[in-house]
C-alpha cells in the first residue's frame, strides 16, 4: 500500500533534512581538517625558525674552532634538535592565552566562511511530529520506509523505531560530557518566568554550577520583581552562547530556594564569576536569596552536535524541546 499524501510529504522533508544534515556535516569535516592543517602549518613555522636560529648559532660559533672532518654531520644532528625543540615550543605558545586567540580566531573566519551550510543544517536539527520531537528516530524511519519499505506510514515506522529503540550509556555519556564543556565556558543565561497571569518576561543572570550534575545557583535580592516569579517555579532557561557559538536550554527546571545564605555560595561565585560578590556590601550578601536549577533535561547545541541529556530518574522522563 502506497504512503499517504501526508506521509509522503513528511519522507520527503525528512529527506530534505538528511541532504541538509550531510552538507552540515562536509562543513564541520572541512573546519576540522582546516583547523588541524592550521595548526600543522604553525607547528612546522616554528620548527623550521629555532631549527634555523640553532643552526645559525652553532655554525657561528663552530666558524671560530678549527676545521674538523664530519662539521656537516654535527650541522645535521643540531637542525633536527632545533626543529624537535621548535615543535615543543610552538606547542607550548599554542597553550597559552595568545596562543588559544590564535586558533579561535582561525575557527571563526572558518565558520563564517561556511557559516551557510552550518546555519542551514542547524535549522534542521529538530524535527518536529505531532508536537514531537522526533530527530532521533528519522533515519531509522527512512530506513524503513524507503530501504525496506517494510511499512506504509510514518506512525507505523515511528512506533517501531521507538518500541526497538536501546538506551546507550556511550551516547549519554557523551552527551554529558558535552554538556559540562559548554557549561564550563559560560557564566551567564537567560531566565524566562511568567506571573500569575501568564505574562511572560526574562532576565539576564549570571549562574554557577554545582558538583551535582545539572544543578546551578543563581541568586536574586529578595525585593527584586523576579522573585515571586521564581517562587512559582515557572521557568525556561538558555545560555549565552559560547564564543563557539554553543548554547544550553531547557523548558524542564525546578527552581525553588535553595535555603542557604549567600556565603555558601560566594565560594562558587569567586572562582566561576570574577568580580560578582565584590560589590556587594556585607549586608547585601546576608538578604540576598539563593535559587537552586535543577534541570530534568536540556537540549545542547553546537556547530558539531545536538544533544538532549536527561538528568531525571527514567520514570518521570519526557522530552525537553
Amino acid at each position: 500500500m502506497p504512503l499517504s499524501p501526508a506521509d509522503h510529504e513528511l519522507v520527503a522533508d525528512m529527506k530534505q533534512r538528511a541532504l541538509h544534515l550531510k552538507s552540515r556535516q562536509r562543513a564541520a569535516d572541512r573546519i576540522l581538517y582546516e583547523l588541524r592543517r592550521f595548526r600543522v602549518i604553525l607547528l612546522a613555522l616554528a620548527a623550521v625558525v629555532v631549527a634555523a636560529a640553532v643552526t645559525g648559532f652553532a655554525t657561528l660559533v663552530q666558524s671560530t674552532l678549527p676545521d674538523r672532518p664530519g662539521s656537516w654531520r654535527q650541522a645535521l644532528v643540531v637542525a633536527v634538535i632545533g626543529a624537535w625543540l621548535g615543535v615543543h615550543l610552538g606547542q607550548s605558545l599554542l597553550r597559552t592565552d595568545r596562543g588559544r586567540r590564535l586558533l579561535d580566531g582561525k575557527e571563526g573566519r572558518l565558520r563564517q566562511k561556511y557559516s551557510g551550510d552550518l546555519h542551514s543544517g542547524r535549522r534542521w536539527l529538530q524535527f518536529y511530529y505531532q508536537g514531537e520531537d522526533i530527530s532521533a528516530y528519522v533515519p531509522q524511519v527512512l530506513y524503513f520506509i524507503e530501504g525496506e519499505r517494510r511499512f506504509d506510514s510514518v506512525d507505523a515506522a515511528l512506533a517501531f523505531a521507538k518500541d526497538s529503540r536501546r538506551e546507550s550509556h556511550a551516547f549519554a555519556a557523551r552527551a554529558l560530557e558535552t554538556f559540562n564543556e559548554v557549561a564550563a565556558r559560560t557564566n551567564t543565561l537567560v531566565v524566562a518566568s511568567t506571573d500569575e497571569t501568564g505574562r511572560p518576561s526574562s532576565r539576564i543572570m549570571r549562574f554557577v554550577r554545582s558538583e551535582r550534575p545539572g544543578v546551578w545557583f543563581v541568586t536574586a535580592a529578595p525585593d527584586g520583581p523576579k522573585v515571586h516569579e521564581f517562587d512559582l517555579g515557572r521557568i525556561a532557561l538558555v545560555t549565552q552562547p559560547t564564543e563557539s557559538g554553543a548554547t544550553i536550554s531547557s523548558n524542564r527546571v525546578r527552581i525553588e530556594r535553595a535555603g542557604v545564605p549567600f556565603g555558601a555560595v560566594a565560594g562558587l561565585y569567586r572562582a566561576q564569576v570574577p568580580g560578582y560578590a565584590d560589590g556587594m556590601t556585607e549586608t547585601e550578601q546576608q538578604r540576598e536569596l539563593v535559587y537552586e536549577l535543577t534541570l530534568q533535561s536540556a537540549r545542547v547545541e553546537t556547530w558539531l552536535d545536538h544533544e538532549v541529556v536527561e538528568f531525571c530518574a527514567p520514570e518521570v522522563r519526557g522530552t525537553d524541546r
